[in-house]
């Protein structure tokens, strides 16, 4: 089970209560995925690596925390971890790109891709949409994620 933490300040009375209904979600979760920001609401934490660590010690496998600008960071309960450095694209639209993100971390955790190239592919995937205008029309297809200019 894949959370998204996808904290979004209008939806919650107080970041309080959004973090308390993230962390009961996090209980029944596997994966947590969240930026800076959201690991800040659920966990408490804005340092990548402590926010992972406190991912983990809510019970998840596997935290990933997405730093903007400087790229990703995935810790494995079992202790691998990976890091994905930023792809430089000249953002036009971030609306998607977290969607491209979750969408292509499932793709890789379900074809059973080793961690560095799951992460990687993600990061590359949310990139592309955010360099693009539209959003759902602007995810990338299998051949583009295969084009050398998106390889890190």
């Amino acid at each position: 089970t894949v959370l998204d933490l996808d904290y979004r300040p209008m939806f919650w009375e107080s970041p309080d209560e959004a973090g308390r209904w993230a962390g009961e979600a996090l209980e029944h979760a596997t994966v947590a995925v969240g930026n800076l920001a959201e690991c800040e609401v659920a966990v408490g934490e804005s340092d990548p690596v402590k926010a992972a660590r406190a991912l983990l010690d809510r019970g998840v496998r596997l935290a990933v925390v997405k730093r903007g600008p400087d790229g990703v960071l995935a810790v494995a309960a079992d202790g691998r971890t990976a890091e994905a450095p930023p792809v430089p694209v000249e953002v036009v639209n971030g609306l998607g790109a977290g969607d491209a993100f979750g969408g292509a971390l499932c793709h890789g955790l379900l074809a059973g891709w080793d961690l560095p190239r799951v992460i990687g592919f993600a990061n590359r995937a949310g990139a592309i949409v955010a360099s693009r205008l539209a959003c759902s029309a602007a995810m990338p297809t299998p051949a583009e994620m295969a084009e050398p200019a998106v390889t890190p």
